[in-house]
Order: C-alpha cells, then sequence, then structure tokens
C-alpha cells in the first residue's frame, strides 16, 4: 500500500494544468460566456440565436473547435429541457456534417453529445458505452489532450450505480490524463478520498487531501468538500472539530457522519440516535418517491371496483329475467313488483357507491396532483441554483475566457449564494419531514418564554437590514414557566424571525409575548412588504406564489405548521395587521 501511495503522489506531481490557447476575439469570448449564462434558462429562443451567432462568428475566424461546441451544446439544451428527439436530430445532423468535412474534432463532440443525452434520458448503460467510445477517440486522435470530462462523466455513472471498483478506475484515468484541468483533478481525487476512509487509509487520505489544499490555493479551485474536512479529522482522531465541521454537511449526511464520530469517541449511545435521524431522513425521501404510485394504484383499484360491481348486477338481472319466464302467470304481478322494488333498492346502492367511489377517486387524484406539485418545485427549486453553479464554475476553471477581476468576483459570489440556497432548500425539507413524520413530541423541558424570545431576538437581531430595528415586548414575568419541547420552540421562532427579516427592509420587527387564558400567545409583527388579500390564505402552503411572482422562502411556514400542531396549539396571520405582516402563535401551557 506504500508503495502505492508513493506512485499516486509521483502521479500527481507530474501533472501539470491545460496550457493556455492563444486569447480569442473579445466577440467571441463575449458570446460563449452568453452561451453558458443562457444554458441553464428556460429562454429558448435566445439561447438558440446566441449559439447561432457563436458557431457563424467561430466560422468567419476559422476556429472550429467553438462551431462544435456551440452546436453540441444546443443539442445539450434540448435534452436538458426533455426534448430528447430533437436533441438526437442535431446531434446526428453533427456527426454527417464532421464526416463531410473531415473533422475529427467535430466527430468527438457528435460522440461526446450522444452520451450526454442518454445520461440525461437515464440510459445510464448507452451512456457508459458512448463516453468510453468518446475517451477511445480522443486519446487516438488528440493523445496530448485530457479526456478528463468524459472520464469524470463515467465516474459519476459507476457512482449512480454504486460501483465502487469502476468509480475508483475512472478517477485514477483522470489524475493519469495529460494536463488534466485542476476540477477534474479535484474530483477524482475526492472519489479516491472517500474509498481511502472507507479503508480507514490514514496515510493515503491524508497525502490526497494535502494535494487537494495545494490545488486550492494554487489553481483556484472552489473549495474542497465539507465532508472531505470531516473525514479528514475523523482518521486523525480530532473528534471535536470534526463535529464542529458537520454543520456544513446536508442533514442526512450530517447525521451519518455524526454517528460515526461518536461510535469512535465510544459513544454508541449518542452514535445509535444519529443512526436512527439518518434513517428518518432517508425513509422520508422514499416515502415522497412513492407517493405517486400509490396514488395511481389507489385510483386503478376504484376504478376495477366499480367494473366489478357493475358486473354483478349484470348477473343478477340475467339470473331475475330467467326467473320470471319460468314463473306461474298467477304470480307475475307480485314478482313483478318485487323485481321493481329489489332494482331500485339496487340502483340507489350502487348509485351510493359510485357517488363514494367518485369522492374517493377525486381525493386521490388531489393527492396525486399534490405530490407531482411538491415534488416538481423541488426539482425546479433544486435545478435553478445548479444550473448557474455549473456554468459559472466551468467558466472560472478553465483559462480560455478573459474575465475581469470583478466578474470573477461576481460570479464566485453568485456561485456561493446558489450553493446556499440549495443547502438551506434541503435542509429545509429534511426539517419539514422530521416533523411531518412525528406523531407527537417529548414536553420535557420547562421554557421560560421571556428568556427564550429574547434570546433569539438577541442573536437574530444582527441579520436586520439597515435601518431596520429588532424589539422583543412581554406582558409576562420572567419567572413565568410552561413545560414544552425546547428545540421545537426554537425552530419555529427561527422560521418566523428569519422570514420578517427577509421581508423587511426598513421599519421595526417586534416580537411580542402574553398569556391567553391557558395558552402562551406569541407574535412576530414587522413592517415589510405585507401579503397580498387574495394570496393570504395559502401562506401556509409550499412553494405558492406571492404577490408580483414572488415565492415564499423555502418551506419555513410549512414548517412552523407542522411545529405548532405537533404542541397541540395553532398559528395563524393577523389579517387586521395591515402595515406590514403579524403572524400569531398560541401554545398550551401544559402545567403540571
Amino acid at each position: 500500500m506504500k508503495q502505492w501511495i508513493n506512485h499516486l503522489l509521483l502521479a500527481l506531481c507530474c501533472l501539470t494544468s491545460v496550457p493556455a490557447m492563444a486569447v480569442e476575439d473579445t466577440r467571441l469570448a463575449k458570446l460563449k460566456a452568453e452561451m453558458l449564462r443562457l444554458i441553464s434558462t428556460p429562454d429558448r429562443e435566445q439561447f438558440m440565436e446566441v449559439t447561432e451567432a457563436l458557431k457563424e462568428e467561430s466560422q468567419k475566424e476559422g476556429v472550429e473547435r467553438v462551431y462544435y461546441e456551440a452546436w453540441g451544446n444546443q443539442a445539450t439544451y434540448e435534452a436538458t429541457h426533455q426534448n430528447y428527439t430533437k436533441a438526437e436530430e442535431i446531434a446526428n445532423e453533427i456527426e454527417e456534417y464532421a464526416v463531410d468535412q473531415n473533422s475529427f474534432w467535430g466527430r468527438y463532440i457528435a460522440l461526446h453529445t450522444k452520451a450526454n443525452i442518454n445520461l440525461q434520458k437515464q440510459d445510464y448503460q448507452q451512456a457508459e458505452e458512448g463516453f468510453l467510445k468518446a475517451v477511445e477517440f480522443r486519446h487516438k486522435y488528440f493523445p496530448k489532450e485530457s479526456a478528463g470530462d468524459d472520464l469524470q462523466e463515467l465516474m459519476k455513472i459507476a457512482n449512480h450505480r454504486k460501483d465502487q471498483k469502476a468509480g475508483l478506475k475512472y478517477a485514477r484515468q483522470i489524475l493519469a490524463e495529460p494536463n488534466v484541468a485542476p476540477i477534474h483533478k479535484g474530483r477524482a481525487l475526492f472519489r479516491i478520498s472517500q474509498f481511502a476512509f472507507n479503508k480507514n487509509n490514514v496515510a493515503l487520505y491524508d497525502s490526497i487531501y494535502q494535494v487537494l489544499m495545494e490545488l486550492k490555493k494554487t489553481d483556484g479551485i472552489a473549495a474542497i468538500e465539507p465532508v472531505v474536512e470531516v473525514n479528514y479529522n475523523i482518521l486523525n482522531g480530532n473528534y471535536d472539530e470534526a463535529l464542529r465541521l458537520c454543520k456544513d454537511l446536508s442533514p442526512d449526511k450530517q447525521a451519518e457522519r455524526m454517528a460515526v464520530i461518536y461510535h469512535r469517541m465510544g459513544k454508541d449511545k449518542e452514535a445509535y440516535e444519529q443512526m436512527a435521524k439518518y434513517k428518518k431522513i432517508n425513509d422520508s425521501i422514499v416515502l415522497v418517491s412513492h407517493g405517486n404510485v400509490v396514488a395511481s394504484c389507489y385510483v386503478q383499484m376504484n376504478n376495477e371496483r366499480m367494473k366489478l360491481e357493475q358486473k354483478m348486477l349484470e348477473d343478477d338481472n340475467r339470473k331475475l329475467t330467467n326467473w320470471l319466464i319460468l314463473t306461474v302467470i298467477g304470480a307475475i304481478v307480485v314478482i313483478l313488483a318485487i323485481i321493481i322494488w329489489e332494482r331500485q333498492k339496487r340502483v340507489k346502492l350502487l348509485e351510493k357507491k359510485l357517488v363514494e367511489s367518485d369522492e374517493a377517486r377525486q381525493q386521490a387524484e388531489k393527492a396525486f396532483d399534490m405530490k407531482n406539485e411538491f415534488i416538481t418545485n423541488i426539482i425546479n427549486d433544486l435545478r435553478q441554483p445548479l444550473n448557474p453553479i455549473e456554468g459559472f464554475s466551468d467558466i472560472l476553471s478553465t483559462q480560455d475566457y478573459d474575465i475581469s477581476p470583478e466578474e470573477r468576483e461576481q460570479f464566485c459570489s453568485m456561485i456561493k449564494d446558489n450553493s446556499r440556497t440549495i443547502t438551506r432548500l434541503i435542509d429545509e425539507m429534511g426539517e419539514l419531514a422530521y416533523y411531518e413524520s412525528k406523531k407527537s413530541l417529548p414536553m420535557n423541558y420547562v421554557w421560560t418564554p421571556n428568556h427564550l424570545c429574547r434570546y433569539m431576538v438577541d442573536s437574530l437581531r444582527p441579520l436586520c437590514k439597515e435601518g431596520v430595528r429588532m424589539y422583543f415586548e412581554t406582558d409576562l414575568s420572567d419567572k413565568f414557566e410552561i413545560n414544552t419541547n425546547e428545540e421545537a420552540i426554537k425552530t419555529l421562532l427561527n422560521h418566523l424571525i428569519h422570514n420578517a427579516v427577509h421581508f423587511t427592509d426598513k421599519g421595526v420587527i417586534t416580537v411580542a409575548c402574553t398569556e391567553y387564558g391557558d395558552n402562551v400567545r406569541i407574535s412576530v409583527t414587522d413592517t415589510g412588504m405585507g401579503i397580498p388579500p387574495e394570496h393570504r390564505a395559502h401562506v401556509f402552503d409550499t412553494f405558492r406564489e406571492m404577490g408580483d411572482n414572488q415565492k415564499l422562502q423555502g418551506l419555513g411556514l410549512s414548517i412552523c405548521r407542522a411545529v405548532v400542531k405537533l404542541l397541540g396549539g395553532k398559528i395563524w396571520l393577523d389579517e387586521s395587521h395591515t402595515e406590514g405582516t403579524r403572524f400569531i402563535f398560541e401554545i398550551p401551557t401544559n402545567k403540571k
């Protein structure tokens, strides 16, 4: 193993950055930057216009590679937006034109694009075969260039299949490529670092960690994955630092890593709690993904039941008809009366069952639509920040573009903002799933409302925008105590105050506390933009649009509703408050 580590370090030292290419025409650079910006947007017409202009300009300048890359991005755009037939047509056109022009680079772009389309279609076998052909073609006709783009996609496919052996193979191939890009090198090292951690190979992991840190300093790649820092401290016994860094991980990874840390520290009880939390998060994701199948099966079941009942009724009618033919003429009148009565009774029963079935079908279809809407919104809200992150990362990681320091700083800022958006959304999804999966919460904490509210106001006051003031008012004594759940109350106040801070550009935010019968009533009032009357009924719904096409910030209010329900209270929007927004919630004191 030591010999393997030495070979790895020697290979890493020998790898060099891609040599700088000649500076392209300013118009070409601007068109390429605009293309990368638009590729993640729904503005198809503008994107196609820019790429056509780039193709025309690159042909005029004789820049073959830019011409085919712009053409290939047109197919990629169509595939990303699920227009697979159109994407395949474009890829075939590229291949035919490249063969006709005897362009090796064009033929490579056609191979790469077709593999990418199959990857978008989740046809992993065809995608893997396509990328392997692209790697072979690039090695054959461009031996001095890196095939890191294709190998990176192969590594992703292997990770999706949970094929660790294949993932490691492709990662090592990336490191062995000539002139490999720093970003590809970093991702390959990250994959190998996961293998080293799973094998508890401290020496190998430390060597990779040092190389990643050097890449971060010398090549300017983005910060290394937080889980790399956590794993580094776990392997080296720095458990307190590892626990501190876990806050930067997603809820599922955070719970998984904290379980490992506590187990190594000998705290098996805490490790078990974290593994239970990790299982709940995963179970909630599985429930969401299978919701559509359950609703669909429920509707189909009702339809089949209706058909069966109809068939049973037809059989009964046929039996009655045969029986009437054999009946004595003298009993025809009586029998007819009985038949009519029976038929009316069955019709009413059937009508009742049909109404019940129709109501059940409507409820199932409503649940089906709501589940689809929720999943679609989650996918769109994740995809929107992911696309600019990928686009701007590609711009920053290559030396093909002439980017000013101000533009570089702007791109980095946008990447960070979108990363925070993704992290916040995933955290809130996990938080909402956690509270919605609970049937009750332990009321084992003696809470002083004044102390906790004052603490939350003091903690979140620095987040207020310039000129906005935040106050706490109370009618309660500092000795007034109730029994409740501390974590749930903090979550509730945190989301309500954050919501007020976000929508208040000037004025005052006030948190007020009072006793109301057997309940404690707390209100959060702001002088912000307010909520239009037509949208107030939906403020606690998930992903509802608010005035001026602004969406609610994540799932905060939905989480508040779930928390208050578990605490046995209620929450509402005070519609009598017109100068901003006021949310009020009540929870029982639970005094013994």
